[in-house]
């Protein structure tokens, strides 16, 4: 996807970003991979920038252990912040594995693949393309 190259107290990063879902991203820093959860995406506007018109600046999500927000089933897949579903990859019936990418959102103008958490089977959609989703709201559902 892409290459940052960073430093960090005066030490240089090469930074690859690999794979990035809503929930979950694949780093590679200075040739060893790191998977790393996202636990919530900020949008933050620089200071003296505060127009409508001015392009906001996403956080890097900090490195946290895997947590499930309250309520959420296993093989629940909840809109990871608010955006529009650009393409939906699977149907009702699918067979589907973890990290398998199940549809596309555009979120904060970036586009997003968001991919299963488990293996299993698609047992409900309640998106389709063009459909805009809040943060938090079931998007599908795999039974494992």
């Amino acid at each position: 996807m892409r290459k940052y190259q960073l430093k960090l107290n005066d030490k240089e990063y090469l930074v690859h970003l690999r794979d990035l879902s809503g929930d979950e991203a694949t780093l590679e820093i200075n040739g060893k991979e790191y998977r790393v959860e996202i636990s919530s995406v900020s949008e933050v506007i620089p200071e003296g920038t505060a127009t409508s018109r001015s392009p906001a600046l996403v956080v890097a999500p900090a490195l946290v252990a895997k947590s499930k927000s309250a309520g959420a089933a296993e093989g629940s897949v909840q809109a990871p912040i608010p955006g529009s579903i650009m393409e939906v990859y699977v149907q009702v019936g699918d067979q589907v594995k973890a990290g398998q990418p199940l549809f596309k959102m555009e979120a904060m103008k970036m586009e997003n693949e968001i991919n299963s958490s488990i293996d299993g089977t698609v047992s409900v959609i309640n998106i389709s393309t063009g459909d805009s989703v809040n943060q938090g709201d079931e998007l599908i559902v795999i039974t494992p």
